[in-house]
C-alpha cells in the first residue's frame, strides 16, 4: 500500500505536466484549424473555407466567432439563408458580438427576411442562461419553501420570512420563464431556401399562407415524415413547410 502510494506521487508530478503540455497542445491545434480555414477565405476560396468551418464545427468546440465566419462564407457562396442562420447562431453564443449583429441585420435587409417582434420582455428572459436558470429555479424552490417552513412555525415577526419567500418566489418565475424562452429558442428554425411557400397543409397542391424570404425566422413545431414541418409564422399563423427549407438555429 505504502509502495503504491509513492508510485502515485511520483507520477502526480509528471501527469500534471503532460496535461499542462496537452491543453496547449489541443488549443494551438484548434487555433492552426481556424487560420487555415480563414486562410481559404481570404484567397477568395469560400467553398474549401465554408468545408473547413463544417468540419470545425462537427468537432468542436463551437464559438461566436467560428459560426460568424462560417457565415462570411456561406453569405459569399450565395447561400443567404444558411449566412443568416450562422450569425443568429454567433449572437446566441456571444450576445454582444457586434460584427455579426451588423451582418446578421444587413443580411435580412438584403433578402427581406420576415421575423417576429421581439418584446422587452422577452429579452429579459433570455439573457439568463438555461445552466443558471436552473440552478435559480432549485434555489429559490428550496428557499420559499425553508421560508414558509418558518412562516407556518412562527408566531411573531413573520415579515422578513415573509418578504424572503416573495422574492424567492419572484425569482423562480423568472428562471421558470427562462427555461421556457430557452425550449422556445431551442425550436428557432431559419428560411435557408431564397424562397419557400408556407401552406395550410402538408401538400403542394394546399393554399398558399404566406411567402418567406430567406433567413426569415419561424418556430417548428412538428415534423412529419413526408418532408413537411408545421410551424408558427413571424405574424404568429401557423402553416406547414418543407423541412428542407429549414435549419435549426441551435446547433445540434
Amino acid at each position: 500500500m505504502r509502495s503504491l502510494r509513492k508510485i502515485k506521487r511520483a507520477l502526480l508530478p509528471a501527469l500534471l505536466c503532460a496535461a499542462a503540455w496537452a491543453i496547449p497542445g489541443i488549443a494551438r491545434a484548434d487555433t492552426a484549424q481556424f487560420d487555415a480555414a480563414n486562410r481559404l477565405y481570404e484567397a477568395g476560396k469560400f467553398d474549401q473555407a465554408a468545408h473547413a468551418y463544417d468540419q470545425m464545427i462537427r468537432t468542436g468546440p463551437l464559438s461566436a466567432n467560428l459560426f460568424y465566419n462560417r457565415g462570411n462564407a456561406q453569405w459569399k457562396l450565395g447561400n443567404a439563408g444558411k449566412a443568416i442562420a450562422d450569425y443568429e447562431r454567433a449572437l446566441a453564443l456571444e450576445p454582444s458580438h457586434p460584427q455579426a449583429r451588423a451582418n446578421l441585420d444587413f443580411a435580412r435587409e438584403q433578402t427581406g427576411a420576415k421575423t417576429s417582434v421581439r418584446e422587452w420582455w422577452i429579452n429579459a428572459l433570455a439573457a439568463l442562461a438555461p445552466g443558471a436558470a436552473t440552478m435559480l429555479l432549485s434555489v429559490s424552490g428550496w428557499v420559499s419553501l425553508f421560508c414558509l417552513a418558518i412562516v407556518l412555525l412562527r408566531r411573531e415577526n413573520r415579515l422578513g420570512p415573509v418578504v424572503a419567500m416573495i422574492f424567492a418566489l419572484c425569482a423562480a418565475a423568472y428562471a421558470g420563464g427562462s427555461l421556457w424562452e430557452a425550449g422556445t429558442e431551442a425550436a428557432k428554425a431559419v428560411v435557408i431556401a431564397k424562397s419557400v411557400e408556407a401552406r395550410v397543409a402538408d401538400a403542394e397542391s394546399a393554399p398558399v399562407v404566406d411567402t418567406l424570404p430567406a433567413g426569415s425566422e419561424v418556430l417548428s413545431l412538428t415534423n412529419h415524415d413526408d418532408g413537411w414541418t408545421y410551424c408558427t409564422l413571424p405574424d404568429g399563423r401557423q402553416a406547414w413547410v418543407p423541412t428542407d427549407a429549414l435549419e435549426k438555429v441551435k446547433p445540434a
